[in-house]
C-alpha cells in the first residue's frame, strides 16, 4: 500500500530540477509492519537511455533553465543538421524528457525546456493567459473578489474601533493576506505568485477603489499594505486596461518585439 511520496531535487539558478522521487510504502506480514523505500527518476531528469546527440541537446536545454532555448540556437551550438535535430527533439518530447512552450506574445514561436521545468511567466503570461489568450473574465472576477475582501476588512475595522487610527491599522492588508484569501476561494486553478497578486491590487489602486501605503514591520523592513477606500469614484475604466496585468510590460516599447501598436489586447480594449 502506497503511503507517501516525496520529490527530491537539485538546485539551479533559475528553477528546481526534480531528479528523483522517493516512494515510502508499508507492507504487512502477519502482525509485523514492513517499511520499504523505492526510488524512481523524475520525468526529464535521467539521461541514461539517451543517444549521444540527445545528450548534447539535453545539456543545452537544461542550461537554458525556465527561459527555454530556440531551435536555431540549439542547432548552432550542437552543430546538428536541422533534419537530424528535429528528429532528436521529437524523440525527446515523446519520451517526456523535454517539452515545447509557445510564447504568449507570439504563439507561432516556441522554445524548448526540460519536461518538469515550470516556464517563466514572461513566456506564458502566467495565470492571466490560457493558450496565449488573455483571461479578462478571470482577472475581473479576481479583482471583484479582492475588492470585496478589502471592503469587508474595512467594515469590520470601522465597527470594532471608534479610534480612526486603530481602525485604519486593522483594515490594512498585505499581499500575503490577500494571496491567502484568493487561495481559499479556490477560483484559480494555479497558485498565484505574489507578483500577480500585486498586479491585481495595483489595478484596483489605478481604478480608485483601493489605496496603498507602506508601514514598518517588526523587523524594521517596509511592507506595502492595501485598504479599500470608503468613498470610491463611481466610474473608471483603468482597471480593465490589459497593461495592468501584462507579464511582459517591461519589454514593451514602440518598435520592440512587444509593442502597444501591435498589441491585440490593447486594440480590443480600445474598441470595447
Amino acid at each position: 500500500m502506497l503511503m507517501r511520496s516525496e520529490t527530491v531535487g537539485k538546485k539551479h539558478p533559475y528553477y528546481i530540477l526534480l531528479s528523483y522521487i522517493l516512494y515510502i510504502f508499508v507492507l504487512t506480514k502477519g502482525s509485523t509492519l514492513i517499511y520499504g523505500l523505492k526510488r524512481t527518476a523524475a520525468p526529464g531528469s535521467s539521461t541514461k537511455d539517451l543517444s549521444q546527440e540527445e545528450r548534447v541537446v539535453h545539456k543545452l536545454i537544461e542550461d537554458a533553465g525556465n527561459k527555454g532555448i530556440w531551435v536555431k540556437e540549439i542547432r548552432t551550438r550542437s552543430n546538428l543538421q536541422l533534419t537530424q535535430l528535429n528528429k532528436v527533439l521529437k524523440t525527446m518530447e515523446s519520451k517526456k524528457v523535454i517539452k515545447s512552450v509557445k510564447l504568449v506574445n507570439d504563439n507561432k514561436k516556441k522554445v524548448y525546456m526540460l519536461y518538469n521545468v515550470q516556464p517563466d511567466s514572461s513566456l506564458t503570461g502566467g495565470a492571466w493567459y490560457s493558450d496565449s489568450d488573455f483571461e479578462s473574465e478571470f482577472v475581473d472576477i479576481l479583482s471583484r473578489q479582492t475588492l470585496r475582501f478589502l471592503q469587508q476588512q474595512r467594515s469590520h475595522a470601522d465597527v470594532e474601533h471608534e479610534d480612526p487610527l486603530l481602525a485604519r491599522r486593522q483594515m490594512l492588508c498585505d499581499v500575503k493576506q490577500v494571496k491567502n484569501f484568493i487561495s481559499q476561494l479556490g477560483i484559480s486553478k494555479v497558485e498565484l505568485s505574489p507578483e500577480e497578486v500585486y498586479q491585481i491590487l495595483d489595478a484596483l489602486v489605478y481604478d480608485g477603489t483601493v489605496s496603498k501605503t507602506d508601514i514598518l514591520a517588526p523587523d524594521g523592513s517596509s511592507v506595502t499594505c492595501y485598504y479599500a477606500l470608503k468613498f470610491p469614484p463611481l466610474t473608471s475604466g483603468l482597471t480593465h486596461i490589459p497593461c495592468n496585468v501584462c507579464p511582459v510590460i517591461k519589454n514593451c516599447s514602440i518598435g520592440g518585439v512587444v509593442s502597444p501598436l501591435s498589441c491585440k489586447y490593447m486594440k480590443e480594449w480600445l474598441e470595447f
